[in-house]
C-alpha cells in the first residue's frame, strides 16, 4: 500500500508550515479536540473505510487477492479500517458466503499475525440476520466495530417477511444498544456540501472511531468541538470566544490538511479536492442541563436552533474567506461544465454567471460541520425520551456520525426505536432533492 503525503495546493501561503504537534497544541488551546493520529510518524487521521466485494475475495480473484495484501498492510501499520461488504456469492446462501468471507479474512490476518479488532464491518440490515453478521464476524474475525446501516425497508418495512425482520433487526439492536460492544445503527445516506454550487453526496461507508457516514474513497480531518466549553455555568454560550475559536481553527485545520498523509490514492485525490473536515460539534444535551432549560419545549428548539445557524453560518464565512485568501476547492472547477461548451455568446454569458455564483458562493472546504443524533442527548444526567424533540438541530450538519451511542438506560424498545427513525426523518428532510440518487 502506497502512502501519499498531502501536499499544498495552488494559491496556498509560501511561509513555511508548523508542524503537526504545534498545530494539534493550538487547536486543544482554542478548546478544541485534535483528531486521533495513527502509524509510527503519527501523521494519519481518519483511517479507511472502504467497500469489499464478497465474492472476489471468497473466490481468492487477483482483485481479492490483492485487497487482502492491502488490509493487512494497513492494518499493520495501525490505520484502522471499515469494511462495506457487497456482492455476495450468487451461488451460496448469504451467510455461507459470509461466513466463508471472514475466514479468509481470517486466514490473511493470522498471516501477518494481525488480530482483528481493529477491524470494523458495516452491512445493510437487511442483508443477512444480525445475529449470524455478529455472531460469524466476531467468533472468525475478532470483536471490532460493528455497524449496521438501516435503509428505508428497516424503517418502513412493508409485508410480512420485510416486517419480521426489520422487527428482529429493532429488538436485536435494543438488546445490543447496553453491551461492551454494541452494534450501532448508521443511517441517512447522504452527504451535504457546504458551497451551493456542489451536489449533495451518496454516504456509503463508515469511517473509523467518529463512525461518520461518508462518501466512498473521500478523506476527512475530523476535529471535536465541545460546546458545553464555551459556555457560562448557566448555559449561555460566550459567543466572541467561540466564534474567534471557530475562525482560528479553520486557520489551524487548513494548515493540517496539507500535512496529512493518505494511504489510498483515490483518498489523496478526494483530498485534494474537496478538503473536507468533519467539525463534531458535541454536547447539545450538556448545555441544555446546563441552561435548565426543558428540552420537550418549542423555545428551547428555536434557542439552539438559532444557536447552530449561527455556528454554521461563521463555519461557513471563514471558509468563504480563507477561500478568498489561499484559493477555492479545486471542485469547483471541475464542477463548471461551461468550459465545455462551444465558444460564442451563450458560452460567455454562462461562463459569466458561473463566475459570479463562484465568487459570491466558494469557500475552502466542500464539508464543515458534524453532528451526532446522539448530541442531543445528555452525557451527565439522565436521559429524558423529552430530548427526542431537539433532533431537528441535526438537519443543520454537513455529514452525520454515530459511533459511541448511549446505553438508553431508562427507555423503553419503543422509544429507542422512535429516537432513531425521527433521526433519520430529519437526516433525509433535509436534503429532499436527494433522496433518490442516494437510494435510501
Amino acid at each position: 500500500m502506497f502512502d501519499f503525503a498531502g501536499r499544498p495546493v495552488e494559491g496556498r501561503r509560501s511561509a513555511a508550515v508548523r508542524n503537526f504537534d504545534a498545530l494539534e497544541a493550538e487547536l486543544e488551546n482554542l478548546g478544541f479536540m485534535p483528531p486521533p493520529r495513527y502509524t509510527a510518524s503519527r501523521n494519519s487521521v481518519c483511517g479507511i473505510a472502504q467497500r469489499v466485494s464478497v465474492r472476489e475475495v471468497v473466490e481468492e480473484s487477483a482483485a481479492g487477492r490483492m485487497f487482502l495484501r492491502q488490509l493487512c498492510q494497513l492494518l499493520d501499520r495501525g490505520i484502522p479500517v471499515t469494511l462495506s461488504p457487497e456482492d455476495f456469492c450468487s451461488n451460496h446462501s448469504v451467510i455461507n458466503s459470509w461466513q466463508r468471507f471472514c475466514e479468509v479474512i481470517h486466514r490473511a490476518l493470522s498471516n501477518y499475525r494481525l488480530p482483528g479488532r481493529r477491524l470494523g464491518l458495516c452491512i445493510h440490515s437487511h442483508q443477512m440476520p444480525l445475529e449470524a453478521y455478529v455472531l460469524i464476524s466476531d467468533v472468525v474475525i475478532g470483536r471490532g466495530p460493528r455497524y449496521v446501516f438501516l435503509d428505508g425497508l428497516q424503517m418502513a418495512a412493508r409485508g410480512n417477511r420485510a416486517r419480521e425482520r426489520a422487527e428482529a433487526n429493532w429488538l436485536f439492536l435494543w438488546r445490543q444498544r447496553a453491551t461492551e460492544r454494541p452494534v450501532v445503527p448508521v443511517y441517512g445516506g447522504i452527504v451535504r456540501s457546504a458551497c451551493q454550487l456542489l451536489a449533495d453526496e451518496v454516504a456509503a461507508t463508515v469511517f473509523p472511531d467518529l463512525g461518520l457516514h461518508a462518501p466512498v474513497n473521500s478523506a476527512w480531518l475530523p476535529i471535536t468541538l465541545p460546546l458545553t466549553g464555551f459556555a457560562t455555568p448557566e448555559g449561555q454560550i460566550r459567543w466572541q470566544q467561540l466564534g474567534n475559536a471557530i475562525r482560528a481553527s479553520l486557520v489551524i485545520a487548513d494548515e493540517i490538511h496539507d500535512l496529512i498523509c493518505w494511504h489510498d490514492p483515490r483518498q489523496l485525490a478526494d483530498a485534494r479536492e474537496n478538503r473536507r473536515l468533519a467539525i463534531s460539534v458535541t454536547g447539545i444535551g450538556d448545555l441544555v442541563v446546563q441552561s435548565g432549560a426543558d428540552p420537550g419545549s418549542l423555545s428551547c428548539l428555536r434557542w439552539l436552533i438559532d444557536l447552530f445557524t449561527k455556528i454554521r453560518s461563521e463555519f461557513h464565512e471563514q471558509s468563504g474567506r480563507l477561500a478568498i485568501e489561499t484559493g477555492a476547492l479545486p471542485a469547483l472547477a471541475e464542477a463548471n461544465y461551461v468550459r465545455e461548451w462551444s465558444a460564442g455568446p451563450h458560452r460567455e454569458l454562462w461562463h459569466q454567471y458561473w463566475q459570479d455564483a463562484v465568487q459570491r458562493s466558494a469557500v475552502r472546504h466542500r464539508n464543515l460541520m458534524v453532528l451526532s443524533p446522539y448530541a442531543v442527548l445528555p452525557t451527565k444526567a439522565p436521559v429524558n425520551p423529552s430530548f427526542v424533540d431537539l433532533l431537528p438541530v441535526i438537519a443543520l450538519a454537513d455529514a452525520w456520525a454515530f459511533a459511541a451511542p448511549p446505553d438508553f438506560a431508562g427507555w423503553s424498545a419503543e422509544q429507542y426505536r422512535h429516537f432513531h427513525r425521527r433521526a433519520r426523518a430529519t437526516i433525509q428532510g433535509s436534503h429532499t432533492a436527494s433522496f433518490v440518487a442516494a437510494g435510501v
